[in-house]
């Protein structure tokens, strides 16, 4: 990445994670009623509809939680922990699905970007990055008429966060990555190959939220070479993008637009999708205050 392109990135990373005041976070009708101008897209149930460039149409929806943890002997650390729990889509024109039985991101930020090395006289160690992980677990992705579906066992990464931010708006991680993905074939009721990356593959995981929760954009690549049952080592690339946009909230429940570019090597397919998202149910936004104005 050259020195232009890294600061256009440090630039959007600060603006995204800027701080944001209750008061610019509450409107108020003509009526004198409180109502939510930001949100928090990383607790809440949302459900989603795509149209695929592959001619389908895909409905389904996830449950995204996130939180801190913080430790009173030590104010200035903090670990930013974010879930996604049972996400997936069901494509109604082929019945084919795919989801992930849950996602986890991990990072460990320190004001000072301190680690504690424990081997004999503890010593601090300052790194110019958040030290981070990520775990998926039970990702998987079949269509109908195919006679292999995919689904990916585990996969694992140790991550390094550049973007040092005390919040999960703005994340640049980069680290090895592991993984074991098997072919099953549902006719046969059979493993038809299995595929394993011993961290032979590197990720990259983008993610940009502005201060309001309105937009979100975020990227991943992961690629390298992984060993095949039946061929040895191959090489591999999978990289997807998308972006949301909240346009309209409707009693505080905002509806977005989506769009979103997938690329698989292993399927040779590249999938492009619009659509919108409607959240179920969220938490509200801390900034945001719904109590009645006085003397009203």
């Amino acid at each position: 990445m050259g020195a232009a392109a890294s600061q256009v990135v440090a630039v959007a990373i600060l603006l995204a994670a800027a701080p944001s005041r209750a008061d610019s976070c509450t409107g108020v009708t003509e009526r004198g009623a409180r109502f939510a101008t930001c949100f928090d897209p990383g607790n809440r149930l949302t459900l989603t509809a795509d149209a695929t460039s592959a001619s389908s149409i895909a409905v389904g929806g996830g449950i995204a939680l996130r939180h801190e943890i913080t430790f009173d002997d030590d104010p200035d650390l903090e670990w930013k922990m974010s879930h996604t729990l049972i996400d997936g889509s069901h494509d109604t024109l082929s019945s084919g699905f795919d989801g992930i039985v849950y996602s986890g991101l991990f990072l460990r930020h320190s004001r000072d970007g301190h680690i504690v090395l424990p081997f004999g006289v503890p010593k601090k160690v300052y790194l110019p990055f958040d030290i981070g992980a990520l775990a998926e677990v039970g990702r998987f992705d079949w269509r109908a008429g195919d006679p292999i579906a995919t689904v990916s066992v585990v996969r694992v990464a140790p991550l390094v966060d550049f973007a040092r931010t005390q919040s999960e708006r703005g994340v640049l991680a980069i680290g090895p990555s592991a993984h074991w993905d098997i072919a099953w074939d549902p006719t046969m009721r059979a493993v038809a190959e299995h595929r394993v990356a011993p961290f032979t593959e590197g990720l990259i995981d983008l993610r940009l939220e502005s201060h309001d929760g309105l937009t979100i954009g975020d990227a991943r690549v992961e690629a390298g070479t992984a060993w095949r049952s039946d061929t040895g080592w191959k090489p591999e690339v999978r990289a997807q993008a998308s972006v949301e946009r909240t346009v309209i909230a409707v009693d505080d429940r905002p509806v977005a637009l989506t769009a979103q570019v997938q690329y698989d090597s292993v399927r040779s397919e590249l999938v492009a999708s619009v659509g919108a998202r409607i959240v179920l149910a969220a938490r509200t936004d801390p900034r945001v205050n719904l109590a009645p104005l006085a003397g009203r």
